[in-house]
């Protein structure tokens, strides 16, 4: 069979693979904190590397020892996060925070303790300081926060400080644990708006400079007009592969069909 068919198959699949990321970015466009994934294209070349990254063996579609080193396949080599901030929206709302800067409120979960930019936030039956999934808040101390302040107006200033009165009198609650990270590509999205650091040895340190809004959301990063754009343009090089695979197929069909009569 003519590699030229594995070789288009091969840009076929990472566009059907890109579709995929493309399809999931437009589904939390309207999510909170969201934020986009893109991938890494590279260029592979026969004989294959053992590890080849994200896609490892599927990269592959013929054996090193059958394939052309002259020639070169499509993989994907990396899929990351852009951690740049969306737009913030006002929303009044007295327990909605957004972060003006780099950082992630803290989450104490089942699972351990995750970070989010999502900062819609409210209280649940235990007065506890939650996200819309119920999990926990926490201070600086690494405690869940309890605003046990019945008809008190919550106050949240820019460094997060929690405090609750009438205005007259004001009881400080507690301050809300803003966290950042040297290298946010260790950062892994586990649903919901979190994330998950996967280096056991990175170094949690403060997000200097990070000012909190109360009141305001940021929506996500995702550009709806260039992720449809792309997804058009993604979609038009998908059928270019196809009708790629369907000439070179009608040609090696034609090549057959000749010899055979000149035989």
């Amino acid at each position: 069979m003519n590699e030229g068919i594995f070789i288009a198959a091969s840009a076929g699949l990472k566009q059907g693979r890109k579709l995929e990321v493309i399809a999931h970015n437009l589904a939390n466009v309207n999510n909170t904190g969201y934020k986009k994934d893109s991938l890494v294209f590279k260029e592979f070349m026969p004989p294959f590397p053992p590890d080849q990254g994200l896609e490892g063996g599927r990269n592959v579609l013929l054996p090193p020892e059958i394939s052309n080193s002259n020639v070169s396949y499509v993989g994907i080599s990396d899929q990351y996060t852009d951690y740049s901030p969306g737009v913030v929206k006002q929303t009044n709302g007295t327990l909605d925070v957004a972060l003006d800067g780099p950082g992630y409120l803290t989450i104490s979960t089942e699972e351990g303790v995750r970070y989010t930019r999502n900062g819609n936030l409210r209280l649940n039956t235990k007065s506890q300081l939650v996200n819309q999934k119920g999990q926990a808040v926490l201070d600086t101390q690494g405690n869940p926060i309890v605003i046990d302040a019945p008809g008190a107006d919550i106050s949240i200033d820019q460094e997060g400080n929690i405090s609750a009165g009438t205005g007259l009198v004001n009881l400080a609650i507690g301050q809300i644990k803003v966290v950042n990270f040297e290298n946010s590509k260790t950062l892994e999205k586990i649903g919901n708006g979190l994330f998950h650091q996967t280096d056991p040895e990175a170094q949690i340190k403060p997000a200097k400079g990070t000012r909190l809004q109360q009141g305001f959301l940021e929506n996500s990063n995702v550009s709806t007009v260039e992720e449809m754009t792309d997804m058009l343009a993604t979609l038009r090089l998908f059928e270019t592969y196809q009708k790629m695979i369907q000439s070179i197929d009608s040609m090696d069909d034609q090549s057959v069909n000749d010899i055979g009569r000149v035989g």
